[in-house]
């Protein structure tokens, strides 16, 4: 079957995958104290663009990110379809940027240009490593001589199934993004809260459950990852980081031990969606029976929720700030 792949650079796939699967990469663009760079660049290597990215980050770089717009679409589309191929194209969460909503008017327009053509846009409901390991599923689906219909309808047949579970370092990131107000970071770093967060059947960001410390957020993305996965001796898992190599191994040799996982992928976060967790969040990405965790131990959500219920009173009236009541909205 012949049609074209196409993935956003949100999917963390790395150049040798890209070769590997025949897959194409449109990049978004990142801005870094006001100078703009492609955040894929197949010239450039992947990991040291990473820790180079993260760290102007620690260092208090300004950054910022732009989704792909309709034209940048259509002129990426347009080549492709001249040749007389097909294209599917799978995007980040529409719970989290806009940019299959932009995909989508751009196939509508072309459709007109080329009515012999499809262009079929799929909706991950994802993001980094969690979008790219099912479009390298889709890759596959071709090189058996799947249709492109019935890749499409596979890709959204199993996409809630791919879970997405992380944790960030430094809680200035999220409140920069809007996800938490100033007091909450204020107190969350004071109290040394790490949330742990997943993508949720909206395709929208949400707090797990609260933890004291890195290494407890760490081991709890990693029992969450072994409670929940379904046929691990059949899967190739996931772990994105934002130039944490070592919480990345960690999490990998935690879950190595307790589970018969066929091989866990490690790679530097995308620095585009990076860009909202910040230096330090380590991520991971499985199947499992849709996306709802096994309930968090009372410990756990204790621990984060008692420290702030004892210290916020008195933190509050020093920062002129209010508590919403949860660490994460």
């Amino acid at each position: 079957m012949s049609y074209e792949i196409v993935t956003d650079s949100a999917s963390n796939l790395t150049r040798d995958l890209l070769e590997k699967y025949s897959i194409h990469m449109i990049s978004y663009h990142v801005s870094i104290n006001g100078e703009d760079f492609d955040c894929y660049d197949p010239d450039r290597d992947y990991a040291q663009a990473g820790k180079d990215f993260y760290d102007k980050m620690r260092n208090g770089a300004k950054v910022s990110t732009t989704l792909v717009n309709t034209a940048r679409f259509e002129e990426f589309f347009r080549p492709l379809l001249a040749e007389g191929e097909d294209v599917i194209f799978v995007g980040i969460s529409s719970g989290l940027s806009g940019t299959v909503q932009a995909a989508r008017i751009a196939a509508e327009d072309l459709s007109e240009e080329f009515p012999d053509r499809k262009v079929i846009v799929i909706d991950s409901m994802g993001a980094s490593l969690g979008e790219g390991l099912l479009v390298i599923e889709l890759s596959k689906l071709r090189a058996q001589g799947v249709s492109i219909e019935d890749a499409a309808a596979w890709y959204e047949a199993h996409k809630m199934d791919m879970n997405h579970v992380f944790t960030v370092d430094d809680l200035k990131y999220l409140q920069r993004g809007g996800r938490i107000s100033a007091a909450e970071a204020i107190v969350g770093s004071i109290l040394s809260i790490k949330p742990v967060l997943q993508a949720d059947d909206n395709g929208k960001i949400i707090a797990y459950s609260k933890t004291r410390g890195r290494k407890k957020a760490l081991k709890e993305i990693a029992d969450q990852t072994i409670k929940h996965i379904v046929k691990p001796e059949d899967q190739t898992i996931a772990i994105a980081h934002c130039d944490a190599p070592e919480d990345a191994e960690l999490v990998a040799s935690l879950i190595r031990e307790a589970c018969p996982v066929k091989d866990i992928m490690i790679r530097y976060y995308d620095i585009c969606t990076g860009t909202h967790v910040g230096p330090g969040t380590v991520a991971i990405f499985f199947m499992g029976k849709g996306r709802s965790l096994e309930e968090p131990s009372e410990s756990l959500i204790a621990q984060g929720l008692k420290g702030i219920k004892d210290t916020a009173g008195k933190l509050i009236d020093q920062h002129s700030g209010k508590l919403s009541g949860k660490l994460v909205n």
